[in-house]
């Protein structure tokens, strides 16, 4: 039997997830050529954007702020806002740099640091306290008290938690463990723990230990898969070791993905469905693919691992790059007349 478990905890069905992308999808073409969107907030593309909206709908995350300040970055000219870049009110360096143009070995990084050097207690502390009274407002806690406002993008946020592979993350969530006393009952602080703490203190560990900007350290979360709920023997990749070993077009892409998310396009681009799936689900796209023969269209199990371009000159540069120089061969179309 299960108690203390919340209707709303239950991650969406594939079904209800795919209605919701396809409400999403159209309220995006509709809001892109309103140059006040967060749309156009470079957070936006990694679904970190603090003021984007939930998925399919209409209402916008923290709309208790009424106006935005925004931010270019000096390389890629891209812009976020001062919340998404992690940037305060009171900032106003002459440059500002995203991230784009920094080559960071992250391996090295995580295999150079052990649990304990994670923040200090203090630090930790203050986070959870500045989280659960307000005083600081990212994603996963909105989306934590308010329940059920975009299940997809919490169970999206579920699957990337840590940059750690699993005996580090679980040296990690002790820690938080010991040192804090979450309000709410032992199952519920375990998943809080798990949904917001535990990701915000990689990130702000990220920030401070390697002088990164929020959105260079919410990237390379996303980036990073977790297998997690596998068998718990599998470790954190970020080259999308939770798929099946063999698998070509999931990692050919992934790389495409990754490749994308260092490059600038003047459209909006939508990623593969499959590469937010767990390996259940990718299993099962996999062998529809295996058996498909009909034409490729919305309802094709190929359309779960084509990268959609808005535009026909990024569907373009997308193609030259990845098919032509990588010789990756996946699915891609785009929206444009």
């Amino acid at each position: 039997m299960l108690r203390n478990v919340h209707a709303e905890d239950f991650p969406p069905t594939v079904k209800e997830m795919a209605a919701m992308e396809k409400k999403e999808i159209k309220l995006q073409e509709m809001e892109v050529k309103n140059t006040e969107s967060s749309i156009h907030c470079l957070a936006w593309k990694i679904r970190a954007c603090l003021f984007q909206r939930a998925t399919g709908k209409t209402s916008l995350f923290h709309e208790q702020i009424k106006t935005y300040q925004w931010v270019q970055c000096t390389t890629c000219k891209n812009w976020l806002h001062f919340e998404c870049a992690g940037l305060t009110g009171d900032w106003n360096e002459r440059d500002f740099f995203c991230g784009c143009s920094v080559i960071l070995d992250i391996d090295k990084v995580l295999e150079s640091v052990q649990a304990e050097h994670i923040l200090i207690d203090s630090e930790i502390k203050d986070l959870e306290r500045n989280l659960q009274s307000g005083n600081v407002f990212f994603n996963r806690m909105y989306l934590w008290k308010h329940r059920g406002l975009d299940p997809v993008l919490r169970q999206y946020y579920c699957e990337h938690i840590t940059t750690f592979i699993d005996m580090m993350t679980e040296a990690i969530i002790q820690r938080l463990e010991n040192i804090l006393s979450v309000p709410g009952n032992g199952a519920e602080n375990q998943q809080f723990i798990l949904e917001v703490l535990l990701p915000e203190v990689v990130i702000l560990w990220l920030q401070r230990s390697n002088n990164m900007c929020r959105y260079q350290a919410e990237t390379l979360l996303m980036k990073t898969k977790s297998v997690k709920e596998n068998d718990g023997d599998e470790e954190m990749t970020t080259e999308a070791k939770g798929t099946e070993k063999g698998s070509n077009i999931l990692t050919d892409s992934q790389t495409a993905a990754d490749w994308c998310q260092k490059t600038t396009f003047p459209g909006r681009v939508t990623f593969p469905k499959v590469l937010d799936m767990d390996n259940t689900e990718q299993t099962e796209t996999l062998e529809a693919i295996k058996n498909w023969e009909d034409e490729h269209d919305d309802s094709s199990p190929a359309e779960l691992l084509t990268f959609v371009f808005q535009k026909k000159e990024d569907y373009e540069k997308f193609c030259k790059e990845i098919m032509d120089v990588q010789n990756i061969n996946i699915f891609a179309r785009f929206e444009e007349d």
